[in-house]
C-alpha cells in the first residue's frame, strides 16, 4: 500500500467519495409523506410518526444540526411515514402501514413503530392495526390497556400513575412540551438526546432491528481519517451534518461544511507521520462508541486541533483521550474527544511544575506528565497518590 497523503489533493483518487444516500420524499396525501432509509443500506423497517401540526417555533438565528424527525428517524435506517392529519390519525395510520407494507424499501412487514410527538391521546391504542408493534409517545402518561409496549417520554410523571408490564415511562425534569424538537422554543439538546437514544433501543426490541455494526463503521472512519488520509472518505461514514468537539481546544466543525474544512486544513494532514492510536478500553453501545486510547506521536509538526499555534517542539507526547462517538444507523453523527490539556502542555515543557500561591510560597500543580499515559495502560507501570503524599 503507498504511504499516505502528507497533504490535500482534490483530484487524487484517495478524494473520489460515493455521495450521501439520497432517496426524495414521496407524498402520500396532503397530510402524509414518506422518506425511505437515509442509510448507506437503504433498507429499513417501517416507522410511523404523528407530528404536531403547529408548535411554537424556536426564534434562534443558529440552526441546531439535529434534524426533524422524519430525516433523524430515516438516517437511523427507518422507512418513516409522517402523518401531521391528527384529526384522522387512525385513518391515516391505517394508511401509512399499507404503504409501508408495499414499498420495496421496507425489509420488515409485520412489525411497524410509532412515535407520537403530540396528541392524539388514549383512545388512538385500542384501535390500531395489528402491525403495530409498539409506541413510543411524548404525551403525558395515560392509563393504557392496550397490549402494544408504551414508552413515554414526560416532562412530568403523575405520582399516581401506576405503571404496567408492557409500559415504560422517563421523566425529563425542567423541560417543556415538545423538548425533543429541534425547530421548538422549548428545545433541550441534551433531553432530546436522551430521549431519542431510548426510542432507538425501544424500537429495535420490539421491531427486530435496524442492526448496524457500528463498531466496523467507527475502524473505517478511522482507517481514512489516520491511515489513508482522506477528507472525502472520513467525511463519507458520517450522516449528512455531522460534527466534531475537541472539548479541551474547542476545535471541530459543526456542520458538513466547516467540519470538511476542519479536516482538510487542520487534522487530517497536519498529525505527524509516527502519530499512533493504542486502544485501551472500548464500549459498545446501542448508538454509542465510547473508546479510551493513547494518542502518541512526535509533535514535528504543527497540530492545530491539539496545540493551536504551538510551533513544532520535537517532544514525544503521550496523551489519554477519550472519545465518545454517536452514529445514526450507518454512518456518525457526532465525536466528542476529551483530553487533559495539562499533560500536554507538561510534555512539551510550557507549562511550569510551580506557580507562586497566595500567600508567596511555590506551589506544585497537580498535572502529570506521560507517566499518566503509561499507568493507564498499564496499572503496575506507576505509583498511585505520589501528588497528595509529595510535600514540596
Amino acid at each position: 500500500m503507498p504511504d499516505p497523503p502528507a497533504f490535500y489533493d482534490p483530484a487524487s483518487l484517495n478524494e473520489q467519495a460515493p455521495p450521501l444516500p439520497s432517496v426524495p420524499l414521496q407524498k402520500l396525501s396532503p397530510e402524509a409523506v414518506l422518506q425511505p432509509p437515509l442509510s448507506r443500506r437503504g433498507t429499513g423497517p417501517g416507522l410511523i410518526l404523528l407530528l404536531p401540526e403547529n408548535i411554537a417555533r424556536t426564534k434562534r438565528k443558529d440552526k441546531p444540526l439535529d434534524p426533524e424527525p422524519i430525516q433523524k428517524w430515516a438516517e437511523e435506517g427507518f422507512a418513516v411515514v409522517g402523518i401531521t392529519a391528527l384529526a384522522t390519525a387512525i385513518q391515516a395510520i391505517t394508511d401509512a402501514v399499507e404503504a409501508l407494507k408495499k414499498h420495496d424499501r421496507v425489509d420488515t412487514k409485520d412489525k411497524i413503530g410509532i412515535i407520537i410527538y403530540d396528541s392524539p391521546q388514549h383512545a388512538l391504542t385500542s384501535r390500531l392495526p395489528p402491525e403495530i408493534a409498539c409506541i413510543a409517545t411524548f404525551t403525558e402518561p395515560f392509563p393504557s390497556q392496550s397490549h402494544i409496549p408504551t414508552y413515554f417520554h414526560t416532562c412530568n410523571t403523575p405520582e399516581d400513575y401506576a405503571k404496567t408490564n408492557n409500559v415504560t415511562v422517563s421523566t425529563y425534569p425542567n423541560t417543556q412540551r415538545h423538548f425533543i424538537l429541534p425547530n421548538s422554543a422549548t428545545y433541550d439538546p441534551p433531553a432530546a438526546s436522551i430521549a431519542h437514544s431510548r426510542n432507538l433501543v425501544f424500537l429495535k426490541k420490539h421491531i427486530g432491528g435496524p442492526v448496524f455494526d457500528i463498531e466496523a463503521i467507527w475502524e473505517d472512519h478511522t482507517y481514512w481519517e489516520f491511515e489513508r488520509r482522506s477528507v472525502a472518505q472520513t467525511m463519507a461514514t458520517m450522516v449528512a451534518e455531522p460534527y466534531v468537539n475537541n472539548v479541551p481546544t474547542m476545535t471541530g466543525g459543526m456542520g458538513r461544511a466547516a467540519l470538511t474544512n476542519f479536516y482538510r486544513d487542520h487534522f487530517i494532514f497536519c498529525n505527524p507521520p509516527d502519530t499512533a492510536l493504542e486502544p485501551v478500553s472500548r464500549t459498545i453501545g446501542p448508538d454509542r462508541v465510547v473508546d479510551e486510547f493513547i494518542f502518541s506521536c512526535k509533535h514535528t509538526l504543527h497540530i492545530p486541533w491539539l496545540v493551536p499555534n504551538i510551533p513544532p517542539t520535537n517532544v514525544k507526547l503521550a496523551i489519554p483521550m477519550l472519545g465518545v462517538i454517536n452514529f445514526r444507523g450507518d454512518r456518525l453523527y457526532h465525536e466528542h474527544i476529551w483530553w487533559d490539556q495539562g499533560t500536554v502542555l507538561r510534555q512539551l515543557g510550557l507549562l511550569p511544575t510551580h506557580v507562586p500561591g497566595p500567600e508567596g510560597e511555590m506551589l506544585r500543580l497537580p498535572v502529570a506528565g506521560a507517566e499518566c499515559a503509561r499507568l493507564l495502560a498499564d496499572e503496575t507501570d506507576g505509583k498511585s497518590n505520589e501528588m497528595i503524599e509529595r510535600a514540596d
